[in-house]
């Protein structure tokens, strides 16, 4: 299944959840994985979603890290 995080195509299983939407990215972009706690995340309409969310075939969801 490929997904869209942040203008970039994602490739994951079959029922995958946000959360580990934003575990390959953050892996692929080499960011730090502590981050991803703090995240807030948005589906492309922009409207809040859970982590636990399932995803679907090319869906796009878009996070914001908050500025400390």
């Amino acid at each position: 299944m490929r997904v869209k995080v942040n203008r970039r195509h994602i490739d994951l299983f079959e029922g995958a959840q946000v959360k580990h939407a934003l575990l390959k990215y953050f892996l692929v972009r080499k960011l730090d994985r502590s981050l991803m706690t703090t995240v807030t995340v948005y589906d492309a309409y922009g409207h809040l979603i859970d982590d636990d969310a399932p995803l679907k075939e090319n869906q796009k969801i878009i996070f914001k890290v908050p500025k400390i």
